[in-house]
């Protein structure tokens, strides 16, 4: 699964965000269990540029591999378009999608970028970027070597924006934000940064 990302990070990063979203497709909204994955959501995105060091979280998505991505973006399209839905809709549609491990790209993740701040500035002149990703209290901790772009139209576009509104805009028929630009991490190396590896290398091996 999710091959050729190492099994621990997979069963770290990966699975318990499925298993949540199977909860959810059962009807089961388990507030805590969402907060313990607060932190696999969203990681600590660290960039270094003519904005200086900086460091902000990101809620990250799994983008799917470009041969689904406009398939997808018209599921996506359609399902939010016929709001309003109710949220157990909405996650079986991203089990069948955004969760769908035989439709994912594993090496790229997605998010939308709110400002033309610090972060935009920094990938904008360095194309660069590390994710921080603590699995609390102890069991795992990981940084995720990336490169990194901005794109500001287009299929990933819309398919970063549209996953966000299938959860926040379809089951509760209101929009808290416009769309963004979206971000996308291409991941170039992973580290283990448990206290039992202390930053070794496990991807690519």
């Amino acid at each position: 699964m999710l091959e050729p990302l190492p099994r621990r990070f997979v069963e770290d990063f990966f699975l318990p965000r499925r298993r949540f979203v199977e909860s959810a497709a059962r009807g089961v909204m388990d507030e805590s269990a969402l907060l313990g994955l607060a932190y696999r959501l969203s990681p600590m995105v660290a960039t270094c540029g003519p904005a200086g060091v900086n460091v902000a979280p990101f809620m990250v998505s799994f983008l799917v591999s470009e041969e689904y991505l406009e398939g997808v973006v018209e599921r996506l399209r359609g399902f939010v378009g016929s709001a309003p839905r109710s949220m157990a809709d909405a996650a079986r549609l991203l089990l069948d999608t955004v969760y769908n491990p035989d439709m994912l790209d594993p090496l790229r993740l997605v998010s939308h970028i709110m400002s033309r701040g610090h972060t935009w500035r920094n990938i904008e002149a360095s194309g660069e970027a590390s994710l921080g990703i603590l699995v609390p209290p102890d069991r795992a901790a990981y940084e995720l070597r990336v490169k990194a772009w901005i794109v500001e139209e287009g299929l990933v576009y819309e398919y970063a924006n549209l996953v966000h509104d299938v959860v926040h805009v379809a089951p509760r028929g209101e929009r808290s934000h416009p769309w963004y630009p979206a971000v996308v991490f291409e991941i170039r190396e992973i580290y283990d940064n448990s206290y039992q590896a202390l930053g070794r290398r496990i991807y690519p091996p």
